[in-house]
């Protein structure tokens, strides 16, 4: 057994690897470059932790949020690797700390924000030390292209530039081959192999059904007939999250809300509450779900529509990480897309980016009014090719449609979105 799998089994628990693993591991090892698209639950961390336990000197993981570096330090801390996090959350004494133990070549992976990696203050102290990896996780983030573009991503070109002969991981699990090419151009990525896999989650169950007047008792419709099952449910605002959990409760449902209003101490024990099958179901908005490590979430359902296809596939994600059958189901109406086009007009003055996130609008209003076979259109979507023109799961390819008439969304008249 060689030592990519000895690190495997000794420190992950693991004795195989899941599909493109051990192949980007390696290409790193080897010093290329490398731009990684694989699902959510694909195995992306391990493509940049476990080349940290063989290099000479410290990797260095940019990261888009708090909590999720801290979920991610913890477990590696678990199982007994020098990790830590430098992040505005920190006291200055334990900042000091982490620089110092960092150029004692004390830490094996270093867990930075964006705005952290490319300051000043940070290039100067690793100047002098010895960076075998850099890993930059949710990559889409540096793309205008992407769906959760961050201008401060745009710096860390910089640390290409300050480490040119060290090798980068770009890891994100949704990314157009538009936002692909864009990441290899922010990024400077020198020649970099391109690992992209299947975005055919099979075991999900695609659904859109109109939005009736009364939104809620679909819900609950559905929540009836699956009375044991855990999920989320996507708000668009916190308001309509928090009253949505309201109701359910009072209807004898177990529902927490999750939204950024919310104390940072509540929602980690809204999290937990869920991961540990204390909440059955979290209404949330799109706050909620990077990095909750919950393998039987069976639904996934999106009471007001998302803002594109991106962030539908990311959320839907959630659902059935386990590989048994699981839900997502869309609620769709005309007025709610009039009020996303309005909301994108407002966030952006014009220019690319409000181009950009109008033209994803109208590709999500095609996904929902389709009558072909939505998983085809998902797939193509993303760049790739369905096996079969009709999957026989999604509710296009089951001839199925909402309980309220047979009408497809696009031609069936408006309703209120209450």
């Amino acid at each position: 057994m060689d030592s990519v799998h000895l690190i495997l089994e000794r420190y992950f628990g693991h004795r195989a690897f899941q599909p493109y693993q051990e192949e980007i591991i390696r290409d790193l090892l080897s010093g290329r470059d490398v731009l990684a698209v694989l699902a959510t639950g694909g195995g992306k961390s391990l493509c940049y932790q476990l080349p940290a336990l063989l290099g000479e000197g410290t990797t260095l993981v940019v990261s888009p949020l708090i909590s999720l570096m801290k979920d991610q330090v913890d477990e590696l801390q678990s199982r007994g690797i020098a990790a830590e996090a430098l992040n505005s959350s920190l006291p200055f004494p334990k900042v000091r700390q982490i620089t110092a133990d960092l150029a004692d070549g004390q830490i094996s992976l270093l867990y930075l924000s964006p705005e952290r990696a490319v300051s000043k203050e940070f290039l100067d102290a690793a100047a002098s030390v010895p960076i075998s990896l850099i890993a930059v996780d949710e990559a889409h983030c540096i793309s205008m292209w992407g769906h959760q573009f961050r201008p401060e991503y745009r710096g860390l070109r910089r640390i290409k530039e300050q480490f040119p002969d060290v090798p980068v991981a770009a890891l994100t699990a949704t990314a157009t081959p538009d936002v692909r090419e864009d990441i290899i151009r922010q990024l400077d990525l020198r020649d970099p192999q391109v690992y992209v896999g299947s975005f055919n989650r099979r075991n999900l169950r695609y659904t859109v059904q109109r939005k009736e007047s009364n939104a809620y008792r679909q819900v609950t419709r559905y929540l009836k007939r699956h009375p044991t099952d855990c999920g989320i449910i996507y708000c668009a605002t916190r308001e309509r999250s928090a009253t949505l959990a309201g109701k359910l409760r009072d209807d004898g449902f177990s529902a927490l809300p999750y939204h950024a209003g919310l104390g940072a101490k509540r929602r980690s024990e809204t999290q937990e509450q869920f991961c540990a099958d204390e909440a059955v179901i979290i209404c949330a908005t799109t706050a909620f779900g990077m990095g909750i490590d919950k393998a039987d979430v069976r639904f996934v359902i999106h009471y007001d529509i998302p803002k594109n296809l991106e962030a539908y596939y990311q959320e839907t994600g959630r659902a059935g990480r386990d590989g048994k059958k699981s839900d997502c189901m869309l609620f769709y109406a005309e007025e709610e897309v009039r009020r996303v086009r309005r909301l994108i007009t407002t966030e952006y003055a014009g220019g690319l980016q409000r181009e950009i996130a109008l033209k994803k609008l109208d590709e999500l209003v095609d996904y929902c009014t389709t009558t072909a076979c939505r998983r085809a259109r998902l797939l193509a979507y993303f760049g790739e090719k369905a096996a079969d023109e009709r999957c026989g799961t999604c509710d296009t390819c089951r001839g199925r449609r909402s309980r309220r008439g047979a009408e497809h969304p696009a031609t069936a008249p408006s309703r209120s979105t209450g």
